[in-house]
C-alpha cells in the first residue's frame, strides 16, 4: 500500500520509490530495491499498477521503467485509509514471550528479563530524545515532518512500553507463583 500510495502522488520508476518510501517513512523503514520489483510486479498482476510505456530505455541499461497506479489501485488504496489500523491480540511480541517463560523459571527470572528491557528502553528513549533536539518546530518540508512524526510515534511506543514494564513489575510481584521458584 506504501508503493500505491507514492504511485498515486505520480507515475515512478522502483529505485526512486524506495528511495521515497525510506525518506517518508523517517528513514526508519528500510527496503531492498528488489522487494519493490517483485511488489510492483504483484500489484501489477492484481491490476492495481501498470508500466508506463517509454519511447527511449535508460542510457545505462538499468529498469527506468515507470509504473503508475490503476483506477482499481486507487479504489484500493482509499479502502486502505480508510480501514482502521490495530493488531489484532495478542500481538506476537518476543519480549511478551521472553517474560512468560521466564516466569517458569522463577519470579526473580522473570523481574531480572523486565529490569533488562527497562534499562535498554530508558537508553533508547534518551537517545532518541537527544536526536530530535534540533527539530524545527514550523516550516518543516514533508521529508523533515515524516522524520518528526516518525520519532514521536517511537517516543511513545518507547514510553507505552515503560508503562506496560512497570504494569508487568507489579502482576509477578502480586500474584503467587505456583510451580515456579522464586529463586
Amino acid at each position: 500500500m506504501g508503493l500505491l500510495a507514492l504511485l498515486a502522488e505520480g507515475p515512478s520508476h522502483g529505485y526512486h520509490l524506495k528511495a521515497a518510501f525510506e525518506t517518508r517513512t523517517g528513514g526508519v523503514w528500510t527496503v531492498n530495491v528488489g522487494q519493490v520489483y517483485t511488489t510492483l510486479d504483484r500489484l501489477r498482476a492484481d491490476g492495481l499498477v501498470e508500466p508506463v510505456e517509454v519511447d527511449e530505455p535508460d542510457p545505462a541499461g538499468r529498469d527506468r521503467r515507470p509504473w503508475r497506479i490503476t483506477r482499481d489501485g486507487k479504489d484500493a488504496l482509499e479502502g486502505w485509509f480508510d480501514e482502521v489500523a490495530v493488531d489484532e491480540p495478542p500481538p506476537r511480541d518476543e519480549f511478551l514471550v521472553k517474560v512468560l517463560l521466564a516466569l517458569g523459571r522463577s519470579r526473580a527470572e522473570a523481574l531480572a528479563v523486565v529490569d533488562r528491557h527497562r534499562t535498554d528502553l530508558f537508553r533508547l528513549a534518551r537517545a532518541e530524545r537527544r536526536s530530535r533536539a534540533g527539530v524545527p518546530d514550523g516550516g518543516a518540508s514533508l521529508d523533515e515532518l515524516a522524520a518528526t512524526l516518525m520519532a514521536e510515534a517511537l517516543s511513545a511506543r518507547r514510553e507505552a512500553d515503560l508503562r506496560w514494564l512497570d504494569q508487568c513489575e507489579a502482576v509477578i510481584l502480586s500474584h503467587p507463583l505456583e510451580g515456579a521458584t522464586d529463586a
